[in-house]
């Protein structure tokens, strides 16, 4: 397998984590929450907003994969997003304390894995001017 191929598959793999936990949470809210957390309106509603946004990141990588060269901002874009997110566990780490296990994994593929999937996508498509 090429390293092209490699990378597109790899990222359609990614891809699947943000559409399935995204819907996920727009179905079932903080009620599939991986801990005891309880709950409000409040922080339900802002929960089920934000796993939109983490869907439309899951179809928008999907989308951007179907023509990597000319879309390869994109596919970067959701990726160095996907690292502040990352950071921005990191900083809730430090200021409230670690999250349950599944976020502490989240975080650590963020922080860890992402960057480097945006080197081989870098070196992979590099952009063209």
């Amino acid at each position: 397998m090429t390293s092209r191929k490699a990378l597109l598959v790899t990222l359609t793999a990614l891809g699947v984590v943000p559409v399935l936990t995204g819907a996920a949470g727009v179905i079932g809210g903080l009620r599939l929450s991986p801990d005891d957390t309880t709950t409000t309106p409040y922080f339900d509603s802002e929960y089920r907003f934000i796993s939109v946004w983490w869907l439309a990141a899951g179809v928008l990588l999907w989308w951007s994969l179907r023509r990597p060269q000319p879309r390869a901002a994109v596919t970067r874009g959701i990726l160095a997003v996907m690292v502040l997110g990352g950071l921005a566990r990191l900083l809730g780490v430090v200021l409230a304390g670690p999250p349950p296990v599944p976020f502490l994994v989240a975080m650590a593929v963020e922080l860890l894995g992402v960057p480097a999937l945006l080197v081989w996508h870098r070196r992979v498509f590099p952009v063209r001017s």
